[in-house]
C-alpha cells in the first residue's frame, strides 16, 4: 500500500533526528512510496509550504547604507555638527565672498567625505575580489517523481523526494539513505572529518549521535566520492544542517575589533569634552560682552575643531588600507579594514584542522612490506612493487586531465587516489597496468565486509585476486606472507608482528589498509588462502610551513588551538607533529565539552590545545569562552561548519582557494593561497600598524592639545583674535596630515614579534603616552599664547600679527615634534634610519604648504593671515624647533621609569601558557 501524501507534515514541521528513525516510519511520516516518488500535485503543494531548496541569503547591504555606515564614528558626527553650525554662521554673514563665508564648513565637509570614501571603496574592492572566487553550488539532482526518473534543478527539490546518488555527485539536500552500495561521502566541509565516511542505510542510530557519525544520512554541501545510493529527502533549504549553520551565522553579531573598541571609547570621550567645553566657551562669550552670539558660537566651534583630530579617521583608514595592500601582495584579501590591526592584537588563534593546518588530501606516509617500513617514493624492492600493484588493481579511482588547470584531477575516493599517487611515485603506471590486467569480477567495499576484492586476468591468462581492507577482515584469510626471499607460511608470531605494526601506525593517526593477493584458476573470487603483501598507512598531512608558522606564533606569545570535527586520535597526532600539542597539554572532545558549563569550559580552555569531534555550535562556544577570558581571538577555517565562529571571532580568517563560500562571507580576512603561515605575516603587519597608529595619534593629539590651549586661552582676553576653524583645519589636515601619514607607514620593528600581544583591555595609550601628549601640547600651546600676549605688552603690535605668528608656530611646531613621535622612549638619534625619506619629504612638503597659506597675498583673506618679516619667521623657527630638544630631555628623564613600569605590566599579563609550558597561568 502506498503512503498517503496528505499525511505529511500536518504541522509543517520536518521530522527531527531522521538519522535515528526507522525507514518505514520515515516513509509513512513523509507520505511517499520509494518505488514511485511524489506525484506532481504534491510536489507543488510542498514547495508552496517549504519554499525552494536554497539557503537563505543575508540581505546585501546597499551602496548608500555602506557609505552612511562610514559616517557613524562619534568624531565624524561632531565634525558634521560643526560643519552645520559653520554653514549657518556663514549664511548669516552679509559681507565677504562665498569662499570666505563658507570656507570653514566646506573644509570640514571635505574631510568627512574623504574619510567616508576611503572606507567605502576599500570595502567594495574587497567584496569584488570575493565575488571572483569560486562558490559552492549544487546545480542539478536526479529524482524519482510519479514513477519517472528525471533530472531537475536542485532548488526544485522538496521534502519527500526520492533522489539517486553516485560518485561525483554533490548531495543536494539533507536525506535519509534508503540504499547505500559501497557509498562513501566526503563530509569535511560540514564536519571537519578528513577521511570519507562509509555510509550504511540499515544501521540503527541513537537520536543523540554526533553529526560526524550519522552514517544513515547524506547532507547538503557534502560530496559523494564512491559508490551509489538512493535517499529520501527529509530537509531542504533553511531546515538542512547547512541551513541551521547559515541561520546561526545570520543571528550572530561580529565581535568589535580592539582598534574599533579603542577608537570608539576615545571618540566618545573627545565628544563629551568638546560638547562641555564648547558650551562653556559659548556661555562665556555671550555673557562677557563684546561678542555677538554668532561670534561666541564661532569660537565654540573653533574649540571643537581644534580639539578633534580631524585627520585621525582618514589617516587611520589610509594606514590600514596601505596595510591591506601589503597583505594583498602576500595573498590576503582584507574585507574589513580594522581586521588587519586586530590580527596584531591576537592572543589566541583557533584553527580548523582539515584544509587549514592540513592539506585536505590523503597522502601515503608509510608502506610496510617484507617485514620493513618504507617511505613513499621509488619502489625499493620487488615486495614493495607487488604491494603497490595490488593497490592499483584493487582500486576504482582514476586521474583525468582537467582542461581548466592543465593538471590531473582525481575522480573517486581520496583514499584510493592517494594509493594511485603512491604507485606513480613508486614507478608504476596505473593506466597501463589496468589495461594489461583487465578486471573480471569484483566484490565492492561495504561497511560490513570492510574490504574490497577484484579478480583480474594476467597476461598469461591466469587469474589473480587482489584484496584490500581492514586488518580484522583481511588477515584472517591470509595463510602465507610475502618476504624479501619470496613466499612462506604465516605463523602466529607473524600475525602478532603485523598487528603490532598496525597498532603503531594507528597510534600515529594513520589510516591503515592491509593488502593481499592470490593466484587462482576459477572466475569466482576466492577470499581464503591469501598471501599477505603488506600495509599502507595514509594521513591528511600538515601543510608546508605550518610547523614554522606555529613556532613563530609561540615566540610572539600567541597560542594556537586546534578545533576540528575529526577523530581525537587523528587530531592529536597532527597537533604533535606540527608542534601544537606538547607534554602536559590536553585534548577535549565535543561530547566532553557538551557536559561543561560555560564557566568550566572557560577554565579548561587554559589547558586544552586540541578540541576534537566538535560541532559548529561548539566551535562558537569555544570562541566565546576565550573571548570572555579577555583574549583577542582569530578563527581560521574553510568549512561550512566554521562559518559561525569565523563571524563572531575578533578576526575571522577563511581559506579562499579551497574554502567554501559560506566561510569566506563570514570572515574578515580571506587567504587566497590557503596558507596558515600567511597568518604570521598578518600578525606582524597588524602589530606594526597598531604601533604606527599609536605614533601618529600621539602626534596628532599633541598638536590638538596645543591648538585647544591656544583657542581656549585667547577666548578669555578681549582684543585677541582667535584662530578661525579654517586655520585650525589647515594645521590639522594639511600641515599635520602628511607627517602623520609618514609615521603610519614606518616599517615593522623586528622586535615586535618577540613580545606578547597587548592585552585587549589595554587602552590605546599608557600613562607615559598621555604625559608625552600633554607635555608636547603644553609646550607648543604656551609658545602660541606667548605670541598672543605681545599686544598686551606692546600696544603698537597689531592683534592680526599675533594671530598670524601663533598660527605659524602651531603649524611648524608639530613638524619638529613628528621626529619625537617615532619612539615613545628611545632617542631620535638611536633610531634607524635616522632620516627616513617619507617623513623628511612629508615635513618639507607640509612646511611649504603652510608657508604658501601665510605668504601668498591672495590667500591671506581666506586664511586671515598677516604678512610676516624675516625676523618674524626666525622667531617662529626657533620656538617651533625648541620642542625637539625639550622632549628629548623628557625622554632621558622618564626612560628608567618607563622601563620599570613595563616590567610591572609584563608581570600582570594574563596569557594562555605556551604549549608544553607552565600551565599555571601568566608569564
Amino acid at each position: 500500500m502506498s503512503a498517503d501524501p496528505a499525511r505529511v507534515h500536518k504541522d509543517e514541521e520536518l521530522p527531527p533526528d531522521a538519522h535515528g528513525i526507522a525507514i518505514s516510519t520515515l516513509r509513512e511520516s513523509l507520505g511517499v512510496d520509494p518505488a514511485v516518488g511524489l506525484p506532481d500535485a504534491e510536489v507543488l503543494s510542498r514547495r508552496s509550504r517549504f519554499g525552494e531548496n536554497r539557503l537563505p541569503e543575508p540581505p546585501r547591504e546597499s551602496e548608500i547604507r555602506r557609505f552612511l555606515r562610514q559616517l557613524q564614528s562619534p568624531l565624524v558626527l561632531v565634525l558634521i555638527a560643526a560643519a552645520a553650525i559653520a554653514t549657518v554662521i556663514g549664511a548669516m554673514e552679509r559681507s565677504g565672498s562665498i569662499l570666505t563665508r563658507f570656507g570653514d564648513a566646506l573644509a570640514i565637509i571635505l574631510i568627512v567625505l574623504l574619510n567616508a570614501l576611503l572606507g567605502f571603496f576599500q570595502e567594495r574592492r574587497a567584496e569584488s575580489a570575493l565575488r571572483a572566487l569560486s562558490s559552492m553550488s549544487v546545480p542539478r539532482a536526479r529524482v524519482l517523481r510519479a514513477g519517472v526518473p528525471t533530472e531537475i534543478p536542485a532548488v526544485m527539490l522538496v521534502p519527500g523526494d526520492i533522489i539517486a546518488l553516485e560518485a561525483g555527485d554533490a548531495v543536494p539536500a539533507d536525506a535519509r539513505l534508503l540504499v547505500a552500495t559501497d557509498l562513501r561521502v566526503d563530509e569535511s566541509a560540514l564536519t571537519g572529518e578528513s577521511a570519507p565516511v562509509d555510509k550504511d542505510a540499515g544501521r540503527s542510530l541513537a537520536p543523540d549521535v554526533p553529526l560526524a557519525e550519522r552514517v544513515t544520512m547524506a547532507y547538503l554541501g557534502t560530496l559523494v566520492v564512491h559508490g551509489k545510493g538512493q535517499a529520501l529527502i527529509v530537509a531542504t533549504g533553511a531546515q538542512t544542517e547547512l541551513g541551521r549553520i547559515a541561520k546561526a551565522l545570520g543571528n550572530s553579531e561580529s565581535e568589535e575589533t580592539p582598534l574599533e573598541a579603542t577608537l570608539r571609547v576615545f571618540g566618545r570621550r573627545v565628544l563629551w569634552v568638546c560638547v562641555l567645553v564648547s558650551a562653556l566657551l559659548f556661555g562665556w562669550g555671550v555673557t562677557k560682552g563684546g561678542d555677538t552670539w554668532s561670534g561666541a558660537l564661532l569660537q565654540a566651534v573653533s574649540f571643537a575643531v581644534a580639539l578633534i583630530p580631524e585627520g585621525l579617521p582618514a589617516i587611520t583608514a589610509i594606514a590600514l588600507a596601505l596595510g591591506t595592500q601589503r597583505m594583498a601582495r602576500l595573498g590576503v584579501i582584507v574585507r574589513r579594514l580594522p581586521a588587519v590591526e586586530a590580527l596584531g592584537a591576537t592572543s589566541v588563534i583557533c584553527s580548523d584542522k582539515t584544509g587549514t593546518l592540513t592539506q585536505n588530501r590523503m597522502t601515503v606516509r608509510v608502506l610496510y612490506a617484507a617485514g620493513a617500513r618504507h617511505e613513499a617514493g621509488p619502489a625499493s624492492s620487488a615486495a614493495v612493487r607487488e604491494l603497490l600493484l595490488t593497490a592499483v588493481l584493487c582500486n576504482d579511482a582514476r586521474f583525468t586531465p582537467d582542461p581548466k588547470t592543465g593538471t590531473q584531477a582525481l575522480q573517486g575516493d581520496p583514499t584510493e587516489g592517494a594509493l594511485l599517487t603512491a604507485a606513480k611515485q613508486g614507478g608504476l603506471v596505473p593506466e597501463s597496468l589496468r589495461v594489461e590486467r583487465p578486471r573480471l569480477a569484483e566484490i565492492p567495499f561495504d561497511s560490513e565486509r570492510k574490504r574490497m576484492s577484484v579478480l583480474v586476468r594476467e597476461s598469461d591468462g591466469s587469474r589473480t585476486v587482489h584484496l584490500k581492507g581492514s586488518a580484522e577482515t583481511v588477515l584472517p584469510g591470509c595463510t602465507t606472507l610475502r618476504t624479501a626471499d619470496g613466499e612462506r607460511p604465516m605463523s602466529d608470531a607473524d600475525r602478532k608482528s603485523i598487528l603490532e605494526e598496525v597498532d603503531r601506525m594507528s597510534e600515529g593517526a594513520l589510516r591503515v589498509l592491509v593488502f593481499a593477493s592470490k593466484r587462482q584458476t576459477g572466475d569466482t573470487i576466492e577470499e581464503a588462502g591469501l598471501t599477505f603483501l603488506g600495509l599502507i598507512g595514509m594521513i591528511d598531512p600538515p601543510r608546508e610551513g605550518v610547523t614554522e608558522a606555529i613556532a613563530a606564533c609561540h615566540q610572539a606569545g600567541v597560542a594556537v588551538v586546534m578545533i576540528t570535527g575529526d577523530h581525537p586520535r587523528t587530531a592529536a597526532a597532527i597537533a604533535r607533529e606540527i608542534g601544537l600539542l606538547r607534554a602536559g597539554d590536553e585534548t577535549l572532545t565535543g561530547t566532553e565539552l557538551s557536559r561543561l558549563t560555560d564557566d568550566a569550559l572557560r577554565e579548561r580552555c587554559a589547558r586544552v590545545r586540541v578540541f576534537a569531534r566538535t560541532t559548529a555550535e561548539q566551535k562558537l562556544r569555544i570562541v566565546h569562552a576565550f573571548q570572555s577570558s579577555g583574549h583577542v581571538v582569530a578563527m581560521t577555517g574553510d568549512g561550512v561548519n566554521d562559518a559561525p565562529a569565523l563571524h563572531e571571532a575578533h578576526v575571522g580568517v577563511a581559506m579562499g582557494r579551497g574554502g567554501t563560500e559560506v566561510a569566506r562571507q563570514a570572515a574578515g580576512v580571506v587567504l587566497t593561497d590557503d596558507n596558515f603561515a600567511t597568518i604570521v605575516s598578518g600578525i606582524r603587519e597588524g602589530r606594526a600598524i597598531y604601533h604606527n597608529i599609536q605614533k601618529f595619534i600621539v602626534y596628532l593629539l599633541s598638536s590638538n592639545v596645543a591648538l585647544a590651549l591656544a583657542v581656549f586661552g585667547a577666548t578669555f582676553h578681549n582684543g585677541c583674535l582667535p584662530l578661525t576653524p579654517l586655520m585650525i583645519l589647515c594645521i590639522n589636515l594639511v600641515t599635520n596630515g602628511l607627517p602623520a601619514l609618514a609615521l603610519g607607514i614606518e616599517p615593522p620593528d623586528p622586535a615586535q614579534m618577540q613580545t606578547p600581544p597587548r592585552r585587549s583591555a589595554t587602552g590605546l595609550f599608557g600613562t607615559i603616552d598621555y604625559v608625552g601628549i600633554l607635555l608636547a601640547g603644553l609646550l607648543m600651546g604656551v609658545f602660541a599664547l606667548m605670541l598672543y600676549a605681545r599686544p598686551w605688552l606692546d600696544r603698537s603690535v597689531d592683534p592680526p600679527w599675533s594671530r598670524a605668528m601663533a598660527f605659524a608656530v602651531l603649524g611648524f611646531g608639530p613638524l619638529f615634534h613628528a621626529w619625537n613621535c617615532r619612539s615613545r622612549d628611545r632617542s631620535l638619534f638611536s633610531l634607524r634610519p635616522l632620516l627616513p625619506m617619507p617623513l623628511v619629504g612629508a615635513c618639507l612638503l607640509s612646511a611649504g604648504v603652510h608657508l604658501i597659506s601665510s605668504a601668498v597675498p591672495a590667500l591671506r583673506p581666506v586664511f586671515h593671515t598677516y604678512p610676516l618679516s624675516a625676523s618674524d619667521w626666525l622667531i617662529v623657527v626657533v620656538l617651533s624647533a625648541s620642542v625637539l630638544p625639550l622632549i628629548e630631555l623628557a625622554k632621558l628623564i622618564g626612560r628608567p621609569l618607563l622601563r620599570r613600569q613595563s616590567s610591572v605590566d609584563a608581570l600582570k599579563e594574563r596569557r594562555l601558557p605556551e604549549p608544553g609550558g607552565d600551565q599555571g597561568g601568566g608569564r
